[in-house]
């Protein structure tokens, strides 16, 4: 294991759950928000497939960031 951490099992664990966390909570977020807009505008199921896909770009967008800053603390 280097000085800075790298290669230590504890943060290449934290990494992982942090990218499923994101990944599901967008997913789950969207969902439900289209969901319920489809129940307010009568939309049904339009909405809700918006939401998803609006969810999964949102969770992976987070997921970049969280690998750049992953990388910044590896380099620095």
């Amino acid at each position: 294991m280097g000085e800075n951490g790298k290669g230590n099992p504890l943060r290449a664990m934290a990494l992982a759950s942090s990218i499923s966390v994101e990944i599901a909570a967008g997913t789950v977020m969207g969902y439900f928000s289209g969901r319920w807009l489809d129940s307010k505008l009568g939309t049904d199921p339009w909405l809700m497939i918006v939401g998803l896909l609006l969810g999964l770009a949102g969770g992976m967008w987070g997921i970049i960031l969280t690998l750049e800053a992953f990388n910044k603390k590896d380099k620095g």
